[in-house]
Formats: structure tokens, sequence, C-alpha cells
């Protein structure tokens, strides 16, 4: 089985500050002010050696994903936002792993349940 691919998309052009959802040769861009990506089985994937660099001042380049069983794309105007237990952050310019709000490392974490909310990833309860 294919793993999707869902990350935030940063190189400049139409889908700037989009959410990538990549599987297999298929790629997607999406609005984070239009939809929210609700991730079914979802692994936090980090490139630690490429992220560190990063962090120590390189360029920064694609070295963080959530790899998951599925994806359902959800238009931001539905009502009934599940509830959300915490979120998740990934800037390695400011910590070279996913992280919590308590700044725990949560690189190869799973989750059954993650959700899109804007530009940020939530943690479904």
């Amino acid at each position: 089985m294919t793993k999707t691919k869902v990350r935030f998309h940063l190189a400049q052009g139409p889908n700037f500050k989009n959410w990538q959802v990549k599987c297999g040769e298929s790629v997607e861009y999406y609005d984070p002010s239009l939809v929210r990506l609700h991730m079914k089985v979802c692994k936090l994937r980090n490139q630690p050696a490429t992220a560190k660099k990063i962090f120590a001042g390189d360029n920064k380049t694609v070295c963080a994903w959530i790899e998951c069983d599925k994806v359902v794309v959800v238009p931001a105007s539905v009502e009934g936002v599940p509830k959300v237990s915490d979120f998740l952050y990934y800037n390695p310019k400011k910590n070279p792993y996913w992280h919590d709000p308590q700044g725990n490392n949560r690189d190869s974490d799973v989750f059954d349940n993650l959700i899109t909310q804007g530009q940020l990833v939530a943690i479904l309860e």
C-alpha cells in the first residue's frame, strides 16, 4: 500500500504556502484557508541530518512530512470541527525536529488522526 505524504509547500510559485498531498506520482495542493486535511494513521517523518544543517543556518529544503494511510479533504466551511487534544509544529530554523507545545521531540511518533487547521497540524482526541 502506497503511503500518502503531506507537507507544507514553501517553494516560490503558485502553490506557495499550500498543503502538498503526494501519493505515488499524484501531487495535489490545497489552500489552508479553504480546506482541512483529515489524516488517518499518521507518522511524523524527519531527516535529522538535513534538519540540523538548517537549524545551524543552512537554507531550507524539504526535510519533513507526515506519512499517512489516508487523507480526507474537508472544506473549511463545514461545521463541526473535531476536538483537538494538542498541536504539532515543525520549523527546522527553530527546532530540528517535530515538537509539541512543550518542546518534546515527536519525530517518528504515530497518531490515529491528525487534522490541519490553517497552517497548523492538530492531534484529534
